[in-house]
């Protein structure tokens, strides 16, 4: 039988904030989904060669943090949210949206923006470890994923370390031009992709208010219990 003060818990969904990072996260989406164009433009190609050509000591720190962009990561982070929210649908839907639309979904756009990486738009092209040098990239899979981690995790995490979620976020977005995987454009367009993602999964599954930080839950705009 359910526990009696489980059913009871509440849950809330907050619209505004969650609505208005949804459409602001797809605007910025189409926008760099236009400016990526082939050839990249001036500007786009100096802001990676500034990334691409600084100094290589530091690079397989860059290339360990890439790797909290790759899709394994999303089941790491349901376990840690559900630890978090001590409840089985936040993990879940993250699970969920996080493999059918911020991994497959980036598959999708790469196939229909059809954009190269560095290495077959630019000539010298400094590649990190082990990384690939061809396929499509726009907008980026791994910023996509750690964005959407971010956007998802936050709410149960404290300011300080929610702003160091998102800038563990932001450093695998630089360490993608860095190692001359994804263009600047990719990156903008697949953190935008990986907010709008985790800004659905928020809306769905709802956050569990006695689990969350006092503060993500300023303005929800709505409760609903759970059922």
């Amino acid at each position: 039988m359910a526990d009696p003060a489980e059913t009871d818990k509440t849950w809330v969904r907050r619209w505004r904030l969650e609505s208005v990072r949804l459409v602001l996260s797809l605007m910025v989406l189409v926008i760099a989904a236009v400016l990526a164009v082939d050839p990249p433009a001036t500007w786009e190609v100096s802001l990676f060669r500034a990334i691409n050509d600084l100094t290589s000591w530091w690079g397989w720190m860059l290339w360990v943090i890439m790797q909290a962009g790759m899709v394994l990561a999303i089941p790491v982070a349901a376990v840690v949210l559900y630890f978090l929210a001590r409840h089985w649908r936040p993990p879940a839907t993250l699970l969920a949206g996080g493999i059918v639309f911020s991994w497959a979904g980036t598959k999708i756009l790469q196939v229909i923006i059809d954009r190269g990486r560095p290495g077959e738009l630019l000539t010298d092209v400094k590649i990190g470890y082990n990384v690939s040098l061809t396929g499509l990239g726009y907008p980026s899979g791994h910023a996509a994923l750690a964005f959407t981690i971010a956007a998802v995790l936050s709410p149960y995490l404290p300011r300080w370390l929610r702003w160091a979620l998102y800038g563990l976020a932001t450093l695998v977005g630089f360490s993608l031009v860095y190692m001359g995987v994804h263009m600047p454009l990719d990156v903008v367009g697949g953190a935008a992709y990986g907010l709008a993602v985790g800004s659905v999964v928020n809306l769905v599954s709802g956050i569990r208010a006695e689990r969350a930080q006092p503060e993500a839950l300023a303005h929800v705009g709505d409760t609903t219990p759970n059922t």
